[in-house]
């Protein structure tokens, strides 16, 4: 690396962030400064570390937030200072991305810099919509154009009646705002008014959509459909050899869904996952924050003997992981863990230990803390036994209770956590939910419930805003919505990721 610092030229990819390549989301990863376009995804910008500056510079019809030479001198100064430097475009850097003009602005500053490819969006669309570009009988050209590059200008760049006898198929990029025109052009040069069309917006995203029509009435399908930027327009006979029967991507179970997960900042990625690979869109509203324990004096007593236990019972996931994280700072050996049996209240709490080669003897049947205390009951190995629970701030005492009551076991509690409101408004998808609601919301616990009521102001929805069902993990959550005179759409019977998303499924299809 040169002593100016770098600068990486990213395709971002069509907009869904697993289309962008393994390349780009290392040096997203570990850059400086991230230089991104109005157009890319969000999600990217939470791939960044927590002291990476991150400058908006994007582009839009109608809105001009930062001008191409003053991008480019933003690239340079940061380079300049010995930063790296990532400038994230959609799509790819060399397909209507003005690539070429910041190499050459970075060449005249003597910068260092390198290219990323990434997917561009006709391809992507193309494919997510189940529209063929080529066909060996119809097919053997494909032609991307520009509808409307400069933003800044009214005329189109392109003479479109001279592609009107090309053959093949059209690509149109950036062609909303004057689809008419370029329809009436294509006709005019003498394009057959029934070659099928077609135009998707929001390609490869959970709220893609798409119509086909042919050109004559491409305009009108176009407008009665609602269909608006960003979006690819489409034309040629390929693109009718499928037609609408192509929709793997729109009959996903959950496709087109706005969901809200409510759980901790970086707790939600496996939930996440399962829900976009239905097609569901998520929205991040972490309603609680999980901040370790501040009483070190019984970390440290419970530390000392921890090879006294016979059992270890853990209430949550956040417990576990920080009961392994103390107990390797306290001891270098996994076998300092001692004889003591392992219950936990879910599976995703037993993965924990899991992870570590530790044996879990009981998972309750039930992820509640009542049906976890029976089964400890029921194994006969209470009366006496010293017992540790390890738990959070906001943890109910009915497991304590029953242990020591009608288990006689001897019971040490170790709260490891603490649970905390957050600040709703500070969430980077909260405006999204206030303009635009959800499908459902899902609370996973009595603590995400309450922090939701309490700023329940904050989250007024907009007019025009879909209100979400609600969805409640377990029969607690519920008694604390309940409570607040929130109706309980769906409640899970055994509260898990698994039984959630199967209960949304069935409540959408």
């Amino acid at each position: 690396m040169s002593e100016s610092g770098i600068v990486y030229l990213v395709g971002a990819g069509p907009g869904e962030p697993k289309l962008s390549t393994l390349r780009a989301k290392e040096l997203i990863e570990c850059c400086d400064v991230l230089v991104f376009d109005h157009l890319t995804n969000p999600e990217f910008r939470r791939w960044t570390r927590e002291e990476c500056v991150q400058v908006d510079v994007g582009k839009s019809p109608g809105r001009h937030t930062v001008e191409q030479r003053d991008i480019e001198k933003t690239l340079v100064t940061h380079a300049s200072s010995g930063k790296m430097v990532v400038r994230l475009k959609g799509g790819d850097p060399f397909v209507f991305g003005r690539c070429a003009e910041e190499m050459l602005a970075l060449d005249k500053a003597g910068i260092v810099y390198e290219v990323v490819p990434g997917v561009t969006a006709a391809l992507a669309c193309a494919g997510y919509a189940g529209l063929p570009l080529s066909h060996r009988e119809c097919g053997s050209t494909i032609s991307f154009l520009t509808g409307h590059e400069d933003l800044s200008k009214e005329e189109l760049r392109v003479d479109f009646s001279k592609f009107a006898n090309v053959g093949g198929t059209l690509c149109i990029y950036m062609g909303m705002s004057k689809l008419e025109d370029i329809v009436k052009k294509l006709l005019n040069g003498g394009m057959s008014p029934d070659i099928p069309s077609a135009v998707v917006s929001n390609g490869t995203l959970p709220s893609q959509r798409k119509i086909i029509s042919s050109l004559k009435d491409l305009v009108s399908s176009t407008q009665e459909a609602g269909l608006q930027a960003p979006a690819i327009v489409f034309i040629g006979n390929a693109i009718g050899r499928t037609g609408i029967r192509a929709n793997w991507f729109e009959k996903r179970a959950l496709f087109g869904r706005r969901i809200v997960l409510t759980r901790p900042a970086g707790q939600v990625s496996k939930f996440k996952e399962k829900l976009e690979l239905l097609g569901a869109e998520v929205i991040e509203l972490p309603l609680i924050e999980i901040l370790p324990s501040q009483d070190k004096k019984v970390i440290a007593e419970v530390f000392a003997g921890i090879a006294t236990y016979e059992w270890a019972v853990f209430t949550s996931a956040n417990g576990a992981r920080e009961f392994m994280r103390l107990f390797f700072l306290a001891y270098g050996d996994i076998r300092c863990i001692g004889p003591m049996r392992i219950a936990c209240v879910g599976e995703s709490t037993a993965e924990v230990f899991r992870n570590h080669s530790l044996e879990v003897e009981i998972v309750a049947e039930k992820s509640i803390a009542e049906s976890l205390a029976k089964e400890l009951v029921a194994t006969d190995s209470l009366d006496s036994a010293n017992v540790l629970v390890v738990s959070g701030n906001r943890n109910r005492q009915v497991l304590v209770k029953m242990l020591e009551d009608v288990g006689h076991a001897i019971v040490d509690t170790l709260p490891l956590y603490e649970t905390d409101f957050t600040d709703v408004t500070e969430a980077t998808d909260f405006p999204k939910f206030r303009e635009f609601g959800a499908d459902a919301i899902i609370f996973t616990s009595s603590s995400t419930a309450l922090s939701y009521i309490e700023q329940e102001e904050d989250l007024f929805l907009n007019e025009n805003a879909i209100k979400p069902v609600i969805c409640s993990f377990g029969p607690e959550t519920t008694k604390t919505l309940l409570e607040n005179e929130l109706i309980v759409d769906l409640e899970c019977t055994n509260p898990s990721i698994e039984d959630m998303t199967g209960k949304l499924v069935k409540h959408f299809s």
